[in-house]
């Protein structure tokens, strides 16, 4: 008797396969990062756009501005528009002041250019954006019940990204003026009477495209580490260098916070003792930038003021100018600067403390000064200023092109080995002090893990039971990253979660959710 035919089973994906259809699947993963929801992207945007326009109406508010004592102040909206371009540069956007026209005998324009960023606005809006993101990342999963993926984390810090690139986009669309001064003294008009001061259109703007490319970049970097929070801590759960360098960078993101916010606070006091135009208020706007300044010239860094002029001023004696002067050379400055040194000193305690504090070993420590140093490298060249201005005048027939250039900030390489030398004698001379003082170890007991934030017996990664013996020993550090909570998640049904579905693995194991409250 012949045996049956055998059928063999369709490929993968074929006719048969028992497997529907899912027109999601061939997309690209940038645009399924983009046919996503977009209702949390936007109103986690919602804070930090109004920290922008409050910023701007602080310093739109006041009337009281007056120009050569000549001309009324411009009007509330020219004010605010101007204020709105000068806010954005809390986003990289350099503010550009420009003006044009001329009187009977001289034609001109000219534009000044301010590279600075307002740290404290930044900051402030960084904040916001922070804040709206974790309340997002509750909300979903309270309704979902479930944690982000990877791929998940990065649709949804595509989607932020873009959506704070719109809304940066618009603001500087919006925002700039465009102003002729009238005159103060009476109704006429100040271009008939007071000639080439009165006939001037002045007029504000930003570099807004660098703002929407700072804004985005940020925006998904701070969208990412919030979604991703969970995927982190699944990877740090399985890696013990991902693990390091995690508690590395919380380590050192609260000492750099307590070392600056130190800073911050003896710059403002030395602004408030030396005020004497009442310009403290506006001091407030750079206050990280004065406190990054002094804790890089405490720590041996350079300062530089440069001046430099262009055009037929470039000859005349003292229009250029390279001066510097540093913790060890002050030259001609006052002996005081000396003790911005004590800044240094005490941002280099607060960092050995943490890793004393937290018990850090000699590798997770080198991580830590890695960290530190790399961040306040990153941070400082942002704390300086740039001021160019540039005209361009016919006068009789002659044009003539003028320029000049302003710049103050400290010198990358000074700042770049100050950091390093400071991080290493923080994270890796300080905390063997503090423990033969203490007599206490730096580190744990090989084998000796650190009490677990649930004493419950963990399930497995893949969902597999564990088998039967004694717990696995917990690397040192663990608990700095996966964080703790009083009592056992509770999952759907009860007991150990189901193994996940194919493609799935990178999501978070639920023994190391951290209990959102």
């Amino acid at each position: 008797m012949p045996a049956p035919p055998v059928f063999a089973p369709s490929a993968p994906g074929g006719w048969g396969a028992g497997r529907p259809y899912d027109p999601a699947a061939a997309r690209p993963a940038v645009l399924r990062g983009l046919t996503g929801d977009w209702r949390p992207a936007f109103t986690a945007l919602i804070a930090p756009t109004a920290v922008l326009f409050l910023a701007a109406l602080i310093a739109a508010v006041p009337d009281g501005y007056t120009f050569f004592y000549l001309f009324e102040a411009p009007s509330f909206g020219k004010r605010f528009g101007a204020a709105l371009t000068l806010a954005l540069s809390a986003l990289g956007a350099p503010f550009e002041l420009g003006f044009s026209g001329g009187e009977r005998y001289a034609d001109g324009s000219g534009e000044a250019i301010v590279r600075a960023v307002p740290m404290t606005v930044t900051a402030l809006w960084l904040g916001a954006l922070w804040l709206g993101l974790r309340a997002g990342a509750r909300r979903r999963q309270a309704r979902t019940g479930a944690q982000p993926t990877r791929r998940q984390a990065a649709d949804e810090a595509l989607r932020t990204a873009v959506a704070a690139a719109a809304v940066t986009l618009l603001i500087g669309l919006v925002a700039g003026a465009s102003w002729r001064p009238g005159s103060a003294r009476g109704g006429f008009d100040a271009g008939d009477y007071y000639g080439d001061a009165g006939g001037v259109t002045y007029t504000a703007g930003s570099g807004w495209p660098q703002a929407v490319c700072w804004a985005a970049l940020l925006a998904a970097l701070a969208a990412f580490t919030v979604h991703g929070t969970d995927a982190l801590r699944w990877a740090a759960w399985r890696n013990r260098v991902v693990r390091g360098w995690a508690v590395a960078g919380l380590a050192a993101g609260r000492a750099l916070a307590m070392t600056i916010g130190l800073a911050a606070l003896v710059g403002f006091l030395l602004i408030l003792v030396q005020d004497a135009d009442g310009q403290t208020g506006a001091a407030l706007t750079v206050l990280p930038n004065v406190a990054l300044l002094l804790l890089g010239l405490g720590s041996g860094a350079t300062l530089r003021t440069t001046s430099d002029a262009s055009g037929p001023r470039a000859d005349w004696e003292g229009e250029r100018s390279d001066q510097g002067f540093s913790f060890f050379d002050l030259g001609h400055q006052s002996a005081d600067w000396r003790w911005t040194g004590l800044l240094a000193l005490v941002g280099a305690a607060l960092l050995g403390w943490t890793a004393y504090r937290r018990r850090l070993d000699a590798a997770d420590r080198l991580r830590l000064a890695v960290v530190h140093a790399a961040a306040l490298s990153l941070l400082m060249p942002i704390a300086g200023a740039v001021l160019s201005t540039g005209s361009t005048a016919t006068y009789l027939g002659r044009r003539q092109e003028l320029g000049h250039e302003y710049a103050v900030g400290l010198v990358f390489p000074t700042l770049l080995l100050a950091n390093v030398v400071w991080a290493a004698i923080g994270a890796l001379a300080v905390p063997p002090l503090l423990a033969a003082v203490g007599s206490r170890p730096v580190a744990g007991p090989p084998g000796v893990p650190p009490p677990l934030p649930y004493q419950g017996a963990a399930p497995s990664p893949a969902g597999v039971p564990r088998e039967a013996g004694p717990e696995p020993a917990v690397p040192v550090g663990v608990s700095e990253v996966i964080g703790s909570y009083e009592e056992p998640p509770s999952f759907p049904g009860g007991g150990v979660p189901a193994a996940r579905p194919p493609g799935e693995d990178d999501q978070v194991d639920p023994s190391v959710w951290r209990k959102q409250r």
